[in-house]
């Protein structure tokens, strides 16, 4: 008998089948309100140049590594408990970290026929896009990597989740079901990578602090999820205070992107956009600190047989719109290359049962906006186009 448990953590219900629970098992080691699960996930990536989790350059690196634990509690109808405890080793970003992924408690404070309102508190996920809240769950997406022109890996530190609350507020009528969030709340890190990616440097001595943050995402779906849309909104303000002796001055970085999703849910077939218009401004660059970073992807995915699904994807980001050739970045003494990515996807998930998936990608790229300076220390190396290979093997319970 399959074991199922819902976590309200993105539009709607989150289902996760866990079949390798069953009633017997689970209620002979805890109290049958809670529910545990989990996943672990192993994957490696070879590169024809440039390094990506890991050094990947012309050899295989298997430096991405994710384990995961969560459970729920239900004491009452309109109270609810989650968590989950995450090990994650992801390249030189993360060469291997415990942490609290969420931790939440939810209370529903109205609760009617066609919808609710409630509020949440804790530590809770950022609502971001149609990926961003399940983006730590292998099963969730059909490849293994996000786009990264939107959901960067590099910085995922600053988008994953928030300390704080969140109000939220879902309602079904006869033209569609609507949901709504919005929360407040102070963002997990920032590290090296992103102090590297706001001041232009990775050597800064000083400390990068964020602010408490802003995000809110309305969504809109119809016949069920056969179509969805959805506007995400983030405004972020990072301080940086040098330590004493370093040449570089304070500063502050705001950062506000506004995500426009769009998905077609089909019974064989998903069709899925999303475009991103990012408003920054970078004090450590001023005057020349204000510009306007822009993404989007198209994918398309196909169940060829019910355990198979291919995927193709194309991935766009300038990080100056204005500037898609990269001569800011020349004047700056950084590489073209760096201020630009495009990305061809193909990939193939494979479900060999309910527990165990295998997914293998090939990008071919042009352009370095997306790799991380962990990685790549040093800038002027690195190639602007090259192939990426990736292999995962994932398993949940």
């Amino acid at each position: 008998m399959k074991k199922y448990a819902y976590l309200n953590i993105n539009n709607g219900l989150v289902l996760l089948i866990l079949s390798g629970l069953t009633n017997v098992s689970q209620s002979a080691l805890l109290p049958e309100e809670i529910d545990v699960h989990g996943y672990l996930t192993q994957g490696f990536f070879h590169s024809s140049d440039n390094n990506f989790f890991g050094q990947s350059d012309d050899g295989i690196s298997p430096s991405l590594t994710e384990i995961g634990i969560n459970t729920a509690y239900q004491p009452i109808s309109r109270l609810r408990f989650a968590a989950q405890g995450l090990y994650r080793r992801a390249g030189d970003i993360d060469p291997g970290s415990i942490r609290l992924d969420y931790g939440l408690a939810d209370l529903i404070l109205m609760n009617h026929e066609s919808g609710k309102i409630g509020i949440r508190g804790g530590r809770i996920k950022i609502p971001f896009g149609l990926y961003n809240e399940t983006r730590d769950m292998p099963f969730t997406h059909p490849t293994i990597l996000l786009p990264q022109g939107i959901y960067f890996d590099r910085s995922r530190s600053l988008l994953l989740s928030a300390d704080g609350g969140s109000l939220y507020a879902e309602q079904r009528t006869r033209y569609g079901d609507f949901a709504f969030k919005f929360n407040v709340g102070m963002p997990l890190g920032p590290h090296k990578e992103i102090q590297a990616i706001v001041l232009g440097t990775g050597d800064a001595q000083g400390k990068l602090e964020g602010k408490p943050a802003i995000a809110t995402q309305l969504t809109y779906e119809l016949n069920g999820g056969e179509y969805v849309f959805a506007v995400s909104y983030m405004d972020l303000e990072l301080d940086y205070q040098p330590a004493a002796g370093e040449a570089m001055n304070a500063s502050t970085a705001h950062i506000q992107p506004l995500l426009f999703s769009a998905q077609y849910n089909g019974e064989k077939f998903t069709l899925t956009g999303e475009y991103n218009y990012r408003w920054n401004t970078f004090g450590a660059f001023a005057p020349e600190g204000k510009f306007i970073t822009e993404s989007w992807y198209v994918q398309g995915s196909y169940q060829v047989l019910p355990e198979l699904q291919a995927t193709v994807r194309y991935d766009v980001i300038y990080m100056d719109k204005d500037d898609k050739r990269g001569d800011g970045a020349a004047l700056l003494g950084y590489q073209r290359h760096s201020a630009f990515g495009n990305d061809w996807m193909v990939g193939l998930r494979w479900d060999i049962t309910t527990s165990w998936m295998l997914r293998a990608d090939y990008h071919r790229i042009h352009g370095t906006a997306v790799l991380s300076q962990a990685d790549n220390p040093d800038r002027q190396l690195t190639r602007p186009d090259w192939d990426l290979y990736g292999l995962q093997l994932s398993f949940r319970f």
